[in-house]
């Protein structure tokens, strides 16, 4: 089950599409095993995705809040609509996406080194 938070959902819509254009594109230009085959266009797809999703929490963060005045104490509050897939903030996830994209990019070279 995917929970998410507000929009938090484009982090998984964003970064499903950048993995699918990835490699659609790899497959035009290369053989059908190129994509499955290699690292760094996964690495690529992750990159962009972090990229994606931080100029959407960059904006999502500039979202006005709604403000309310505290009867007790007379004090103005913000409320934010919080952002988050999986319970993670929105923010946070183009360094996930940039981790992702580094652990793919050698996943494959382990796999081949092993199998040959």
């Amino acid at each position: 089950m995917i929970i998410w938070g507000g929009f938090g959902f484009l982090v998984a819509i964003i970064g499903f599409g950048s993995l699918v254009l990835a490699e659609v594109i790899t497959k035009s230009a290369f053989d059908d095993s190129y994509y499955q085959t290699h690292g760094w266009p996964k690495l690529d797809a992750f990159w962009i995705a972090a990229a994606l999703v931080y100029l959407v929490g960059l904006w999502l963060d500039r979202q006005p809040g709604r403000a309310m005045i505290d009867k007790a104490t007379g004090q103005e509050v913000v409320l934010k609509r919080k952002h988050a897939l999986f319970f993670i903030p929105v923010r946070y996830w183009p360094f996930i996406f940039l981790g992702l994209g580094v652990v793919f990019l050698f996943i494959k070279d382990v796999r081949g080194a092993v199998s040959r």
